[in-house]
């Protein structure tokens, strides 16, 4: 088995922090669909485990994107946005047709990106996941997602004193 370690030094980090101010918060549709193209001929091919794993992270940013109810913070879309548009240039700093190491700058990219957003990953995913239960094919906004989490939280509480309760 080869091992291939690979060290981010500053400028590195340095270039694709410019790659991310240089594209803004505006994502455009054609690179959400062409970055879906991509993603479904990296698993045709049967990628590793952890580009898998860092595909899904990025399909699940994406996700956030397309949402037309969620409020992405503008630092986490102006980072995203960047991450989707260095997936699918081709110009990127590793020809993603380099056997083996081609996705391994965007893996970088996405991973470095999930740093910063995962907090408002999982918020989201909550709430997409509390929309398919509570929401019934109807709408549902961000107003009515906190209000159901303040009243799970409050049924929690209750639960949990119900149960003391019943120890004594």
């Amino acid at each position: 088995m080869v091992t291939i370690t690979v060290d981010i030094d500053d400028q590195v980090k340095e270039h694709f922090n410019k790659f991310i101010e240089k594209h803004g918060i505006d994502v455009d549709p054609s690179d959400l669909v062409q970055a879906k193209k991509e993603i479904a001929e990296i698993r045709a091919k049967g990628a590793d485990g952890y580009i898998l794993n860092q595909i899904n992270n990025l399909e699940a940013m994406m996700g956030m994107v397309e949402d037309k109810v969620w409020k992405i913070k503008n630092d986490s879309m102006e980072k995203i946005n960047a991450t989707i548009k260095y997936f699918v240039d081709d110009d990127d700093v590793i020809p993603d047709n380099i056997p083996g190491i081609g996705y391994l700058d965007d893996c970088i990219i996405i991973d470095n990106t999930m740093d910063d957003v995962c907090d408002e990953l999982v918020e989201f995913e909550d709430f997409s996941r509390t929309r398919l239960v509570y929401a019934h094919n109807e709408k549902f906004s961000f107003e009515d997602w906190q209000k159901i989490k303040g009243q799970e939280a409050t049924s929690r509480v209750r639960n949990r004193m119900l149960r003391r309760s019943r120890r004594r």
